[in-house]
């Protein structure tokens, strides 16, 4: 009898060590990518000249009206807009005056991505935007896995937090899946040179 209750103190105090590194562990990784975090937002501040703050926000419908009691839910998927694109407030509001831009994405990314945008017309509307910003995280991801050494572990496979495990391919990608990604605003900023660079508010 001794010998078994001797098994399930042992027992107990693996399950609780194990349940202490489970926790830590997990309490790292957020740590981690709230520095990443941080490092990104420092690097946008320190842009030209902000010429503009575009929002995106969705019209609520009648279930998720008891979360967003303002009728507004602010941001759109980056995996799936074309889900959501008919309720993109101000959706065919021309949004930038410019013909080109340089598309800046560097959340989640170690190496941050320009993109060169070139609207058939004179300015960018927000739907234009949304779905060009989704076109080229796609294509981020899509590089990053077929360049990558280390592949992204499977959601079912993951331990502890569930993002994203960090991969070393062409950008580097850590912390979120594409579906994880919503795109809540972008700052818009004239460059010294003239152009336009696009800095985009990613939530995840």
């Amino acid at each position: 009898m001794r010998i078994i209750q001797i098994f399930y103190f042992l027992a107990f105090l693996t399950s609780c060590n194990f349940q202490k590194s489970s926790e830590e562990k997990a309490k790292l990784e957020i740590e981690a990518l709230n520095i990443k975090e941080q490092e990104i937002s420092n690097t946008q501040n320190n842009q030209g000249e902000l010429i503009a703050t575009i929002e995106f926000g969705l019209k609520a419908n009648k279930e998720e009206l008891k979360i967003f009691e303002d009728g507004i839910i602010p941001w759109i998927s980056i995996e799936k807009p074309e889900d959501e694109i008919n309720r993109l407030i101000d959706a065919d509001k021309v949004v930038i005056t410019y013909s080109e831009i340089i598309l800046i994405i560097d959340y989640p990314l170690n190496k941050p991505a320009e993109f060169i945008i070139k609207s058939p017309v004179k300015g960018f509307t927000k739907k234009q935007l949304v779905l060009e910003i989704s076109k080229k995280y796609h294509e981020i991801y899509k590089a990053e896995e077929s360049s990558a050494r280390t592949k992204t572990i499977p959601v079912d496979e993951r331990e502890g937090l569930i993002n994203r495990n960090e991969t070393d391919g062409k950008y580097g990608i850590w912390g979120h899946d594409i579906g994880d990604l919503d795109l809540s605003s972008a700052q818009v900023y004239k460059m010294e040179n003239g152009k336009i660079k696009v800095f985009l508010g990613i939530e995840s």
